[in-house]
Protein backbone atom coordinates (compact mmCIF):
# COMPACT_ATOMS: atom_id res chain seq x y z
CA UNK A 1 0.00 0.00 0.00
CA UNK A 2 2.81 2.39 0.84
CA UNK A 3 4.48 1.73 -2.51
CA UNK A 4 1.25 2.66 -4.34
CA UNK A 5 1.08 5.89 -2.40
CA UNK A 6 4.69 6.67 -3.31
CA UNK A 7 3.94 6.06 -6.97
CA UNK A 8 0.94 8.39 -6.78
CA UNK A 9 3.01 11.11 -5.18
CA UNK A 10 5.71 10.75 -7.82
CA UNK A 11 3.09 10.91 -10.56
CA UNK A 12 1.66 14.17 -9.22
CA UNK A 13 5.12 15.73 -9.05
CA UNK A 14 6.01 14.51 -12.54
CA UNK A 15 2.76 15.94 -13.89
CA UNK A 16 3.51 19.33 -12.34
CA UNK A 17 7.02 19.36 -13.76
CA UNK A 18 5.64 18.47 -17.19
CA UNK A 19 3.09 21.28 -17.01
CA UNK A 20 5.82 23.74 -16.06
CA UNK A 21 8.04 22.60 -18.93
CA UNK A 22 5.19 22.79 -21.43
CA UNK A 23 4.28 26.27 -20.25
CA UNK A 24 7.87 27.36 -20.86
CA UNK A 25 7.72 26.10 -24.45
CA UNK A 26 4.16 27.20 -25.29
CA UNK A 27 3.74 30.66 -23.80
CA UNK A 28 0.29 32.16 -24.55
CA UNK A 29 1.56 35.66 -23.69
CA UNK A 30 3.83 37.21 -26.31
CA UNK A 31 6.63 39.30 -24.74
CA UNK A 32 6.24 43.07 -24.83
CA UNK A 33 8.79 44.55 -27.25
CA UNK A 34 9.49 48.28 -27.54
CA UNK A 35 11.17 49.86 -30.57
CA UNK A 36 13.11 52.95 -29.49
CA UNK A 37 14.25 54.00 -32.97
CA UNK A 38 11.27 56.34 -33.32
CA UNK A 39 11.32 57.60 -29.73
CA UNK A 40 13.82 60.39 -30.49
CA UNK A 41 14.91 62.16 -33.68
CA UNK A 42 18.15 61.12 -35.37
CA UNK A 43 21.18 63.30 -34.69
CA UNK A 44 23.89 64.29 -37.19
CA UNK A 45 27.33 62.89 -36.48
CA UNK A 46 29.63 65.26 -34.64
CA UNK A 47 32.66 63.46 -36.06
CA UNK A 48 33.80 60.06 -37.28
CA UNK A 49 36.81 59.37 -35.05
CA UNK A 50 39.18 56.50 -35.38
CA UNK A 51 39.28 53.97 -32.55
CA UNK A 52 42.38 55.59 -31.05
CA UNK A 53 40.89 59.11 -31.10
CA UNK A 54 37.68 58.54 -29.20
CA UNK A 55 36.81 61.11 -26.50
CA UNK A 56 39.17 61.14 -23.54
CA UNK A 57 38.13 58.49 -21.01
CA UNK A 58 40.52 59.41 -18.18
CA UNK A 59 39.30 62.97 -18.41
CA UNK A 60 40.03 63.87 -14.80
CA UNK A 61 43.66 62.82 -15.28
CA UNK A 62 43.83 64.84 -18.50
CA UNK A 63 43.79 68.12 -16.53
CA UNK A 64 47.10 67.19 -14.90
CA UNK A 65 45.99 68.45 -11.45
CA UNK A 66 47.06 66.06 -8.70
CA UNK A 67 44.92 67.82 -6.08
CA UNK A 68 41.82 67.45 -8.26
CA UNK A 69 42.57 63.78 -8.90
CA UNK A 70 42.95 63.15 -5.16
CA UNK A 71 39.69 64.95 -4.33
CA UNK A 72 37.78 63.03 -7.01
CA UNK A 73 39.05 59.71 -5.64
CA UNK A 74 37.94 60.70 -2.15
CA UNK A 75 34.51 61.82 -3.36
CA UNK A 76 33.94 58.55 -5.21
CA UNK A 77 34.69 56.65 -2.02
CA UNK A 78 33.02 58.85 0.62
CA UNK A 79 30.34 61.03 -0.98
CA UNK A 80 27.08 60.55 1.01
CA UNK A 81 24.84 60.63 -2.07
CA UNK A 82 26.93 57.97 -3.77
CA UNK A 83 26.88 55.74 -0.74
CA UNK A 84 23.11 56.15 -0.46
CA UNK A 85 22.68 55.14 -4.10
CA UNK A 86 24.89 52.09 -3.54
CA UNK A 87 22.57 51.10 -0.71
CA UNK A 88 19.64 51.40 -3.13
CA UNK A 89 21.51 49.09 -5.50
CA UNK A 90 21.79 46.56 -2.68
CA UNK A 91 18.01 46.84 -2.28
CA UNK A 92 17.58 46.01 -5.96
CA UNK A 93 19.70 42.89 -5.54
CA UNK A 94 17.61 41.88 -2.52
CA UNK A 95 14.36 42.34 -4.48
CA UNK A 96 15.64 39.97 -7.13
CA UNK A 97 16.54 37.38 -4.50
CA UNK A 98 13.00 37.66 -3.11
CA UNK A 99 11.50 37.05 -6.55
CA UNK A 100 13.92 34.24 -7.31
CA UNK A 101 12.89 32.43 -4.15
CA UNK A 102 9.46 31.95 -5.76
CA UNK A 103 10.95 29.32 -8.07
CA UNK A 104 11.62 26.97 -5.17
CA UNK A 105 9.38 25.13 -2.70
CA UNK A 106 8.82 26.51 0.77
CA UNK A 107 9.48 24.20 3.71
CA UNK A 108 8.09 24.85 7.20
CA UNK A 109 8.32 22.83 10.40
CA UNK A 110 5.80 22.74 13.23
CA UNK A 111 5.44 21.19 16.65
CA UNK A 112 2.64 21.25 19.18
CA UNK A 113 1.70 20.07 22.65
CA UNK A 114 -1.91 20.24 23.91
CA UNK A 115 -3.14 19.36 27.41
CA UNK A 116 -6.85 18.54 27.89
CA UNK A 117 -8.61 18.19 31.25
CA UNK A 118 -12.21 17.17 31.88
CA UNK A 119 -14.66 14.30 32.16
CA UNK A 120 -15.81 12.23 35.17
CA UNK A 121 -13.45 11.33 37.96
CA UNK A 122 -9.79 11.99 38.33
CA UNK A 123 -6.85 11.47 35.97
CA UNK A 124 -9.05 11.85 32.88
CA UNK A 125 -6.82 14.42 31.21
CA UNK A 126 -4.65 13.75 28.20
CA UNK A 127 -1.69 15.35 26.46
CA UNK A 128 -1.39 15.37 22.68
CA UNK A 129 1.96 15.88 20.98
CA UNK A 130 2.44 16.64 17.32
CA UNK A 131 5.25 17.33 14.90
CA UNK A 132 5.20 17.94 11.18
CA UNK A 133 6.83 19.40 8.11
CA UNK A 134 4.85 21.17 5.40
CA UNK A 135 5.89 22.19 1.91
CA UNK A 136 4.31 24.30 -0.84
CA UNK A 137 5.44 25.02 -4.37
CA UNK A 138 3.90 27.21 -7.05
CA UNK A 139 4.69 25.80 -10.47
CA UNK A 140 5.85 28.62 -12.74
CA UNK A 141 3.18 28.23 -15.39
CA UNK A 142 3.64 30.66 -18.29
CA UNK A 143 6.98 31.88 -16.79
CA UNK A 144 5.34 34.60 -14.69
CA UNK A 145 7.86 34.22 -11.86
CA UNK A 146 10.77 34.12 -14.28
CA UNK A 147 9.53 37.30 -15.94
CA UNK A 148 9.44 38.95 -12.52
CA UNK A 149 13.03 37.83 -11.93
CA UNK A 150 14.03 39.25 -15.31
CA UNK A 151 12.25 42.50 -14.42
CA UNK A 152 14.22 42.69 -11.19
CA UNK A 153 17.43 42.03 -13.15
CA UNK A 154 16.66 45.00 -15.39
CA UNK A 155 16.01 47.03 -12.24
CA UNK A 156 19.47 46.07 -10.98
CA UNK A 157 20.99 47.17 -14.27
CA UNK A 158 19.16 50.49 -14.04
CA UNK A 159 20.22 51.01 -10.42
CA UNK A 160 23.84 50.23 -11.29
CA UNK A 161 23.67 52.78 -14.11
CA UNK A 162 22.17 55.28 -11.63
CA UNK A 163 25.23 54.80 -9.45
CA UNK A 164 27.51 55.47 -12.42
CA UNK A 165 25.47 58.53 -13.42
CA UNK A 166 25.62 59.97 -9.91
CA UNK A 167 29.35 59.29 -9.71
CA UNK A 168 29.78 61.20 -12.97
CA UNK A 169 27.63 64.04 -11.63
CA UNK A 170 29.56 64.24 -8.36
CA UNK A 171 32.87 64.22 -10.25
CA UNK A 172 31.60 66.96 -12.54
CA UNK A 173 30.43 69.15 -9.65
CA UNK A 174 33.72 68.63 -7.85
CA UNK A 175 35.88 69.43 -10.89
CA UNK A 176 33.85 72.51 -11.78
CA UNK A 177 33.83 73.62 -8.15
CA UNK A 178 37.60 73.14 -7.96
CA UNK A 179 38.16 75.38 -11.00
CA UNK A 180 35.69 77.92 -9.59
CA UNK A 181 37.59 77.94 -6.30
CA UNK A 182 40.92 78.51 -8.08
CA UNK A 183 39.28 81.29 -10.11
CA UNK A 184 37.97 82.90 -6.91
CA UNK A 185 41.41 82.66 -5.32
CA UNK A 186 43.02 84.34 -8.32
CA UNK A 187 40.39 87.08 -8.26
CA UNK A 188 41.10 87.63 -4.55
CA UNK A 189 44.77 88.08 -5.44
CA UNK A 190 43.74 90.45 -8.22
CA UNK A 191 41.70 92.50 -5.71
CA UNK A 192 44.74 92.74 -3.45
CA UNK A 193 46.77 93.95 -6.44
CA UNK A 194 44.07 96.48 -7.29
CA UNK A 195 44.13 97.83 -3.73
CA UNK A 196 47.91 98.25 -3.93
CA UNK A 197 47.56 100.06 -7.27
CA UNK A 198 44.89 102.37 -5.90
CA UNK A 199 46.99 103.12 -2.81
CA UNK A 200 49.88 104.07 -5.06
CA UNK A 201 47.57 106.42 -6.97
CA UNK A 202 46.37 107.89 -3.66
CA UNK A 203 49.93 108.68 -2.58
CA UNK A 204 50.61 110.32 -5.93
CA UNK A 205 47.38 112.35 -5.67
CA UNK A 206 48.19 113.43 -2.11
CA UNK A 207 51.60 114.73 -3.22
CA UNK A 208 49.98 116.68 -6.03
CA UNK A 209 47.39 118.05 -3.59
CA UNK A 210 50.08 119.11 -1.11
CA UNK A 211 51.89 120.85 -3.98
CA UNK A 212 48.73 122.69 -4.94
CA UNK A 213 48.50 120.99 -8.34
CA UNK A 214 45.10 119.38 -7.70
CA UNK A 215 42.08 119.75 -5.49
CA UNK A 216 40.84 117.72 -2.52
CA UNK A 217 38.18 116.08 -4.73
CA UNK A 218 40.90 114.05 -6.47
CA UNK A 219 42.08 112.75 -3.11
CA UNK A 220 38.55 111.74 -2.18
CA UNK A 221 38.06 109.98 -5.51
CA UNK A 222 41.27 108.01 -4.94
CA UNK A 223 40.14 107.04 -1.43
CA UNK A 224 36.71 106.00 -2.77
CA UNK A 225 38.36 103.73 -5.32
CA UNK A 226 40.38 102.02 -2.58
CA UNK A 227 37.27 101.42 -0.48
CA UNK A 228 35.43 99.95 -3.50
CA UNK A 229 38.34 97.62 -4.19
CA UNK A 230 38.39 96.51 -0.54
CA UNK A 231 34.64 95.80 -0.63
CA UNK A 232 35.05 93.72 -3.79
CA UNK A 233 37.89 91.80 -2.17
CA UNK A 234 35.64 90.76 0.72
CA UNK A 235 32.93 89.61 -1.70
CA UNK A 236 35.46 87.50 -3.57
CA UNK A 237 36.81 86.04 -0.32
CA UNK A 238 33.29 85.07 0.69
CA UNK A 239 32.66 83.40 -2.69
CA UNK A 240 35.99 81.55 -2.55
CA UNK A 241 35.35 80.16 0.93
CA UNK A 242 31.77 79.15 0.07
CA UNK A 243 33.06 77.26 -2.98
CA UNK A 244 35.70 75.50 -0.88
CA UNK A 245 33.04 74.47 1.63
CA UNK A 246 30.90 72.96 -1.12
CA UNK A 247 33.92 70.93 -2.25
CA UNK A 248 34.51 69.68 1.28
CA UNK A 249 30.85 68.64 1.55
CA UNK A 250 31.19 66.57 -1.62
CA UNK A 251 34.18 64.68 -0.19
CA UNK A 252 32.57 64.22 3.25
CA UNK A 253 34.91 66.59 5.08
CA UNK A 254 34.00 69.25 7.62
CA UNK A 255 33.28 72.48 5.65
CA UNK A 256 35.81 74.86 7.20
CA UNK A 257 37.20 76.16 3.86
CA UNK A 258 40.67 74.97 4.90
CA UNK A 259 41.97 73.88 1.51
CA UNK A 260 45.18 75.11 -0.07
CA UNK A 261 44.58 76.25 -3.64
CA UNK A 262 47.19 76.12 -6.42
CA UNK A 263 48.69 79.35 -7.67
CA UNK A 264 47.11 79.10 -11.12
CA UNK A 265 44.51 77.28 -13.17
CA UNK A 266 45.67 74.17 -15.06
CA UNK A 267 46.20 74.36 -18.78
CA UNK A 268 43.27 73.37 -20.96
CA UNK A 269 43.89 69.85 -22.32
CA UNK A 270 43.78 69.21 -26.05
CA UNK A 271 40.42 67.92 -27.26
CA UNK A 272 40.52 65.05 -29.76
CA UNK A 273 36.86 64.96 -30.80
CA UNK A 274 33.34 64.25 -29.63
CA UNK A 275 32.77 60.99 -31.46
CA UNK A 276 29.30 60.10 -32.73
CA UNK A 277 25.84 60.24 -31.13
CA UNK A 278 25.86 56.43 -31.04
CA UNK A 279 29.08 56.54 -29.00
CA UNK A 280 27.48 58.99 -26.59
CA UNK A 281 24.28 56.97 -26.15
CA UNK A 282 26.32 53.84 -25.45
CA UNK A 283 28.46 55.63 -22.85
CA UNK A 284 26.03 57.80 -20.89
CA UNK A 285 24.82 55.97 -17.78
CA UNK A 286 21.59 57.99 -17.51
CA UNK A 287 20.59 56.89 -21.03
CA UNK A 288 21.47 53.30 -20.19
CA UNK A 289 19.39 53.50 -17.01
CA UNK A 290 16.42 54.83 -19.00
CA UNK A 291 16.77 51.95 -21.50
CA UNK A 292 16.87 49.35 -18.72
CA UNK A 293 13.78 50.82 -17.08
CA UNK A 294 11.90 50.52 -20.37
CA UNK A 295 12.85 46.84 -20.50
CA UNK A 296 11.79 46.45 -16.87
CA UNK A 297 8.46 48.15 -17.53
CA UNK A 298 7.85 45.84 -20.51
CA UNK A 299 8.47 42.77 -18.35
CA UNK A 300 6.16 44.18 -15.67
CA UNK A 301 3.42 44.39 -18.31
CA UNK A 302 3.99 40.70 -19.10
CA UNK A 303 3.87 39.77 -15.41
CA UNK A 304 0.58 41.63 -14.99
CA UNK A 305 -0.92 39.96 -18.08
CA UNK A 306 0.13 36.49 -16.92
CA UNK A 307 -1.63 37.06 -13.60
CA UNK A 308 -4.86 36.63 -15.62
CA UNK A 309 -3.96 32.98 -16.35
CA UNK A 310 -4.31 29.91 -14.12
CA UNK A 311 -1.74 29.01 -11.47
CA UNK A 312 -0.80 25.60 -10.11
CA UNK A 313 0.36 24.99 -6.55
CA UNK A 314 1.55 21.73 -5.01
CA UNK A 315 1.23 21.22 -1.25
CA UNK A 316 2.56 18.43 0.88
CA UNK A 317 3.01 17.61 4.55
CA UNK A 318 4.44 14.87 6.72
CA UNK A 319 3.95 14.48 10.45
CA UNK A 320 2.73 12.45 13.40
CA UNK A 321 0.68 12.89 16.55
CA UNK A 322 0.64 10.91 19.76
CA UNK A 323 -1.45 10.79 22.94
CA UNK A 324 1.25 9.01 24.90
CA UNK A 325 4.61 10.73 24.95
CA UNK A 326 6.85 13.00 22.92
CA UNK A 327 9.07 10.03 22.15
CA UNK A 328 6.23 8.29 20.28
CA UNK A 329 5.94 11.28 17.96
CA UNK A 330 9.48 10.69 16.75
CA UNK A 331 8.69 7.09 15.75
CA UNK A 332 9.11 7.08 11.96
CA UNK A 333 6.79 4.09 11.56
CA UNK A 334 3.71 6.13 12.46
CA UNK A 335 4.38 9.12 10.20
CA UNK A 336 1.53 10.29 7.98
CA UNK A 337 2.03 11.94 4.59
CA UNK A 338 -0.23 14.14 2.47
CA UNK A 339 0.29 15.65 -0.98
CA UNK A 340 -2.04 17.53 -3.27
CA UNK A 341 -2.23 20.00 -6.10
CA UNK A 342 -4.40 23.09 -6.57
CA UNK A 343 -5.15 24.68 -9.92
CA UNK A 344 -6.70 28.12 -9.57
CA UNK A 345 -7.81 30.67 -12.14
CA UNK A 346 -9.19 34.17 -11.62
CA UNK A 347 -12.90 34.44 -12.46
CA UNK A 348 -13.99 37.76 -10.98
CA UNK A 349 -11.65 40.28 -9.37
CA UNK A 350 -13.68 43.43 -9.88
CA UNK A 351 -11.39 44.46 -12.75
CA UNK A 352 -8.36 44.60 -10.47
CA UNK A 353 -6.08 42.41 -12.62
CA UNK A 354 -6.96 44.16 -15.87
CA UNK A 355 -6.44 47.52 -14.19
CA UNK A 356 -2.98 46.36 -13.12
CA UNK A 357 -2.17 45.53 -16.76
CA UNK A 358 -3.35 48.98 -17.85
CA UNK A 359 -1.32 50.57 -15.07
CA UNK A 360 1.84 48.77 -16.14
CA UNK A 361 1.26 49.71 -19.78
CA UNK A 362 0.90 53.36 -18.76
CA UNK A 363 4.13 53.03 -16.78
CA UNK A 364 5.82 51.66 -19.90
CA UNK A 365 4.62 54.63 -21.94
CA UNK A 366 5.92 56.98 -19.27
CA UNK A 367 9.32 55.28 -19.32
CA UNK A 368 9.51 55.64 -23.10
CA UNK A 369 8.89 59.38 -22.78
CA UNK A 370 11.46 59.58 -19.99
CA UNK A 371 13.95 57.92 -22.29
CA UNK A 372 13.17 60.39 -25.09
CA UNK A 373 13.55 63.30 -22.67
CA UNK A 374 16.89 61.94 -21.42
CA UNK A 375 18.30 61.44 -24.91
CA UNK A 376 17.18 64.88 -26.11
CA UNK A 377 18.72 66.49 -23.03
CA UNK A 378 21.94 64.60 -23.75
CA UNK A 379 21.98 65.87 -27.35
CA UNK A 380 21.39 69.40 -26.09
CA UNK A 381 24.21 69.18 -23.56
CA UNK A 382 26.68 67.95 -26.18
CA UNK A 383 25.69 70.60 -28.73
CA UNK A 384 25.88 73.40 -26.14
CA UNK A 385 29.29 72.25 -24.90
CA UNK A 386 30.69 71.88 -28.43
CA UNK A 387 29.41 75.34 -29.37
CA UNK A 388 30.86 76.81 -26.17
CA UNK A 389 34.28 75.31 -27.00
CA UNK A 390 34.54 77.62 -30.03
CA UNK A 391 32.84 80.64 -28.48
CA UNK A 392 34.91 80.61 -25.31
CA UNK A 393 38.17 80.25 -27.23
CA UNK A 394 37.33 83.28 -29.35
CA UNK A 395 36.23 85.20 -26.24
CA UNK A 396 39.50 84.55 -24.45
CA UNK A 397 41.50 85.65 -27.50
CA UNK A 398 39.55 88.95 -27.66
CA UNK A 399 39.99 89.51 -23.93
CA UNK A 400 43.75 89.12 -24.23
CA UNK A 401 43.82 91.87 -26.85
CA UNK A 402 41.68 94.01 -24.54
CA UNK A 403 44.10 93.42 -21.66
CA UNK A 404 47.18 94.32 -23.71
CA UNK A 405 45.58 97.59 -24.80
CA UNK A 406 44.38 98.36 -21.27
CA UNK A 407 47.89 97.86 -19.84
CA UNK A 408 49.44 100.23 -22.37
CA UNK A 409 46.68 102.81 -21.81
CA UNK A 410 47.15 102.66 -18.02
CA UNK A 411 50.92 103.14 -18.30
CA UNK A 412 50.46 106.10 -20.60
CA UNK A 413 47.79 107.78 -18.46
CA UNK A 414 49.78 107.30 -15.24
CA UNK A 415 52.71 109.11 -16.88
CA UNK A 416 50.45 111.89 -18.18
CA UNK A 417 48.80 112.27 -14.74
CA UNK A 418 52.24 112.63 -13.15
CA UNK A 419 52.99 115.35 -15.72
CA UNK A 420 49.65 117.05 -15.00
CA UNK A 421 48.28 116.33 -18.46
CA UNK A 422 45.50 113.92 -17.38
CA UNK A 423 42.83 113.94 -14.68
CA UNK A 424 42.46 111.52 -11.78
CA UNK A 425 39.23 110.23 -13.33
CA UNK A 426 41.07 109.24 -16.50
CA UNK A 427 43.74 107.44 -14.50
CA UNK A 428 41.25 105.61 -12.28
CA UNK A 429 39.22 104.59 -15.33
CA UNK A 430 42.33 103.19 -17.04
CA UNK A 431 43.29 101.25 -13.91
CA UNK A 432 39.76 99.87 -13.59
CA UNK A 433 39.74 98.77 -17.24
CA UNK A 434 43.03 96.92 -16.83
CA UNK A 435 41.92 95.19 -13.62
CA UNK A 436 38.58 94.22 -15.15
CA UNK A 437 40.31 92.82 -18.24
CA UNK A 438 42.59 90.67 -16.08
CA UNK A 439 39.61 89.41 -14.09
CA UNK A 440 37.70 88.58 -17.25
CA UNK A 441 40.61 86.55 -18.61
CA UNK A 442 40.80 84.58 -15.34
CA UNK A 443 37.06 83.90 -15.53
CA UNK A 444 37.29 82.98 -19.22
CA UNK A 445 40.04 80.43 -18.55
CA UNK A 446 38.04 78.92 -15.68
CA UNK A 447 34.90 78.83 -17.83
CA UNK A 448 36.73 76.98 -20.61
CA UNK A 449 37.91 74.38 -18.08
CA UNK A 450 34.40 74.01 -16.64
CA UNK A 451 32.93 73.72 -20.14
CA UNK A 452 35.42 70.97 -20.92
CA UNK A 453 34.15 69.16 -17.82
CA UNK A 454 30.57 69.61 -19.06
CA UNK A 455 31.55 68.27 -22.48
CA UNK A 456 33.16 65.15 -21.03
CA UNK A 457 30.09 64.56 -18.86
CA UNK A 458 27.73 65.16 -21.80
CA UNK A 459 29.65 62.56 -23.81
CA UNK A 460 29.33 60.02 -21.00
CA UNK A 461 32.54 60.59 -19.06
CA UNK A 462 34.62 57.47 -18.88
CA UNK A 463 31.74 55.37 -20.20
CA UNK A 464 29.62 52.84 -18.36
CA UNK A 465 31.01 49.34 -17.99
CA UNK A 466 28.43 46.80 -16.88
CA UNK A 467 29.68 45.30 -13.57
CA UNK A 468 30.57 41.65 -13.89
CA UNK A 469 28.67 40.72 -10.73
CA UNK A 470 25.40 41.69 -12.43
CA UNK A 471 25.75 39.00 -15.08
CA UNK A 472 25.25 35.86 -13.04
CA UNK A 473 22.82 34.72 -10.35
CA UNK A 474 24.46 33.52 -7.15
CA UNK A 475 23.58 29.91 -6.25
CA UNK A 476 20.91 29.30 -3.64
CA UNK A 477 21.92 27.23 -0.63
CA UNK A 478 19.19 25.13 1.03
CA UNK A 479 20.02 22.63 3.81
CA UNK A 480 23.54 22.18 2.45
CA UNK A 481 22.37 21.63 -1.14
CA UNK A 482 23.09 24.07 -3.95
CA UNK A 483 20.08 24.86 -6.14
CA UNK A 484 20.48 26.34 -9.63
Amino acid sequence: MQSHKGLAHAAVIAMAMSLSACASMINPVEPTIVDLTEAVPAAPNWSEPAADTLPQTDWVESFGDEDLTRLVAKARADNPSLRRTLAQLDQAFARKRVSRAGLYPTLNGSSSATRSEGGVGFNTGSTRYGIGVGSSWEVDLFNRIRDQISSDSEGIEASAADVAALELSVTSRLASGWFDAIESGLLVDLSAEEIRTQERSLRLTQRRFESGLTGSSDVRLARSSIASAQAQEQSRLQLRDATLRSIQTLVRDYPDADITLPSDLPSLPAFVGAGTPADMLARRPDVIAAERRIAQAGLDVDVARKALYPSLSLDGSIGDQSLNSLGDVLDLKSLAMEIGGTLTAPIFQGGRLKAQVESQRAQLEAQIETYAETVLAAYEEVENALDAEKRLEAREAALRISLDEAIMAEERLELRYTEGLATILQLLDAQSRRINAEGQIISARAERLSNRVRLHVALGGSGYDRPSDLQENPPLEVLGFTLP
